[in-house]
């Protein structure tokens, strides 16, 4: 007789994002400003460009595991927008990437009431564990870049 293997349960603990949303969210704000610190100015803005874009995707991510056709194409395009502004930000204007941090923060707090707009359904930790991060990074790169002279 063989035994099959038992299917993947996602019925596991809550991670420490979860319980700890607002001090992961500082821990992880303050870890991915740290490179900054050592990359030369033109590797700084290409990071906070890739990071802006990666953290914009994750929203897809939800909608294609969670969301309705529209709310995928909602989220695809909002994506685009924070991705092109990561361009911009790191070919033609450097503060546009601080700011797209506070915007992907005013992003974030629009998916905590689903009752006021209707976009796709999230973790409810996960909004005040990004608004952390964003506000974190946003005003972290401006202190940083304005004491460097890019901004």
């Amino acid at each position: 007789m063989s035994s099959a293997p038992a299917p993947h349960s996602h019925s596991h603990a809550p991670s420490a994002f979860a319980r700890r949303p607002i001090l992961t969210g500082i821990a992880v704000g303050i870890v991915t400003l740290v490179p900054h610190a050592f990359l030369t100015p033109q590797a700084s803005l290409a990071f906070a460009a890739v990071v802006i874009a990666l953290i914009a995707g994750i929203y897809f991510g939800f909608a294609v595991m969670n969301g309705s056709p529209f709310d995928q194409m909602v989220e695809f395009n909002v994506t685009g927008l924070f991705t092109l502004a990561g361009l911009l930000g790191l070919l033609l204007w450097p503060i546009l990437l601080p700011l797209a941090y506070f915007g992907h923060a005013l992003w974030d707090l629009a998916h905590h009431n689903r009752s006021r707009l209707s976009l796709v359904k999230i973790p409810q930790w996960y909004v005040p564990w990004c608004v952390v991060i964003d506000v974190i990074v946003g005003a972290g790169l401006l202190l940083i870049w304005r004491n460097r002279g890019l901004i």
